[in-house]
């Protein structure tokens, strides 16, 4: 298993009134910044490369949660939005979203996170790709992972 997915086997393996009072340290907020303009090639590639990324760690969640489920359908959703301007992909758990984009415009590109609990007045965008792994815990603990037995 990999360190992701050895986290959220923990997590699922965490009893739910325990997971409540350590939801921060287990699930900190992903790092952002201050949504910047890029050179259009850049952007294009930190965003690709954020969603290969993105979805290797889906199916590694996924993995985790089906073996550990008797229920296989309770599992993280990947899709892709492609707009004339903007690249987009949303993962989706149990109601809740997160949306990671770039828009293209006039020769440069802008990121940006949308989601529950990524409210800021200034857009923002992920750090980086090491940023994701947190943004995908904090999507499944805030959106209350199922509880089950888990050895590690």
């Amino acid at each position: 298993m990999t360190p992701f997915m050895i986290r959220v086997a923990e997590l699922i393996g965490m009893p739910e009134d325990e997971l409540a009072e350590a939801a921060d340290e287990v699930a900190p907020m992903p790092v952002t910044r201050i949504s910047q303009r890029i050179a259009t090639s850049t952007g294009a590639d930190r965003q690709v490369a954020i969603r290969a990324l993105a979805e290797q760690l889906v199916c590694e969640a996924n993995a985790v949660m089906s073996y550990q489920s008797r229920h296989g359908d309770d599992l993280l959703s990947l899709y892709d939005e492609t707009l004339p301007t903007e690249l987009a992909f949303n993962v989706t758990y149990r109601g809740r979203a997160a949306r990671v984009s770039t828009t293209f415009e006039d020769g440069t590109a802008y990121g940006r996170l949308v989601g529950d609990g990524f409210d800021s007045e200034l857009p923002h965008e992920l750090e980086g790709p090491d940023s994701l792994p947190d943004l995908l815990i904090r999507l499944l603990v805030e959106s209350g992972l199922p509880h089950h037995d888990v050895r590690v």
